[in-house]
């Protein structure tokens, strides 16, 4: 189940353009400083709730390029019968997107599209909402095949496109998690704009 985390957000956002490609600054991979993940190229900090372990930060690609990625995940303990707790974060260079698609909205989009594939389905529309005071995009989902809930948080920041996925058992359990996730990130570092590009999805 965790392994969907990270391979339909990825292949949802770096098998998206077929156009010509214009690298952008390099992605860091950053580490992990006593259960939070530090990333200082995007000026970044995520500490998961304390039940679940970070698992080692994966840089996939070539720093630059733009189909490179970042992910780093946190795991809970594996239960029989029961979606595993998880929490990720992943980044991928917006230069991997068509020009004039490189919004908050239109990355949300594509992740829709990925996880109804998947047989994920939306829980509502997509609306704005705040991580540890940033706002972000986000939409929620819900697995009926060993029944899954997941929220994805994601904002388009100067040149990434910046991504928090939940999941667990259910609603209650994705909240708990979220709860009990602090964020950290400077905008300006980010490159994200003062202004948000985020719009309410049906």
């Amino acid at each position: 189940m965790y392994k969907l985390i990270g391979a339909v957000i990825i292949v949802a956002v770096v098998a998206w353009s077929q156009e010509s490609i214009v690298p952008a600054r390099p992605l860091e991979k950053g580490a992990i400083e006593r259960g939070t993940y530090k990333n200082t190229a995007l000026g970044l900090e995520l500490t998961p709730d304390a039940k679940l372990k970070f698992e080692t930060p994966e840089l996939k690609g070539k720093p630059g390029d733009a189909h490179s990625s970042l992910m780093v995940m946190a795991l809970g303990k594996f239960r029989s019968g029961s979606a595993r707790e998880a929490t990720a974060f992943w980044a991928v260079p917006l230069a991997s997107y068509p020009v004039g698609q490189r919004s908050t909205d239109a990355v949300m989009r594509k992740i829709v599209e990925a996880n109804q594939k998947d047989g994920f389905s939306p829980v509502g529309g997509s609306f704005a909402s705040e991580l540890g005071g940033i706002s972000f995009l986000r939409t929620d989902f819900f697995l009926r095949e060993n029944p899954a809930y997941e929220t994805v948080f994601v904002k388009a920041c100067g040149a990434f496109a910046l991504g928090v996925v939940l999941t667990g058992s259910d609603r209650d359990a994705v909240n708990k998690l979220i709860a009990g996730t602090a964020l950290k990130l400077d905008l300006l570092t980010t490159g994200c704009p003062v202004q948000s590009d985020i719009a309410v999805q049906n």
